[in-house]
C-alpha cells in the first residue's frame, strides 16, 4: 500500500529520504554508516528548502509582473478609448460641413 506523501511537509520529505537512504545503505553496506546518512539528509533538507524559497520568490515575482502588466494594459485600453472618443468630436467647421452635406 502506497502512502501519499506531501513533499512540502518537512516530516514527509524526511521520511521518504530516510527510506531511500536505508535502501542505499543496504547496498553499500555499513562502510559509511549512519554519519554519511545524517550528513546527506541534512544537506538535502537545506537544498530542498533553498529551492522552495527560490521558487516562492520566483512565483511572487511573476504574480507582481502580471499585476503590473494587467494595469498597463488597462491604462492603454482606457487611453485608446479616449483617443477614439476624441476623434469623433468634430470642430465647429466640420460640424457645419456635415450639416450641409446631410441637408442635401
Amino acid at each position: 500500500m502506497k502512502v501519499f506523501m506531501e513533499f512540502g511537509k518537512k516530516v514527509d520529505r524526511r521520511r521518504y529520504l530516510e527510506e531511500k537512504f536505508d535502501d542505499l545503505l543496504d547496498v553499500i553496506g555499513s562502510t559509511y554508516g549512519n554519519v554519511l546518512k545524517s550528513e546527506l539528509l541534512s544537506r538535502l533538507d537545506v537544498t530542498i528548502d533553498q529551492f522552495n524559497n527560490e521558487m516562492n520568490k520566483l512565483f511572487d515575482s511573476l504574480k507582481e509582473k502580471e499585476v503590473n502588466r494587467q494595469s498597463l494594459l488597462k491604462n492603454h485600453t482606457v487611453k485608446a478609448k479616449n483617443r477614439k472618443s476624441n476623434k469623433t468630436v468634430l470642430t465647429d467647421w466640420e460640424q457645419k460641413l456635415k450639416q450641409i452635406e446631410e441637408s442635401k
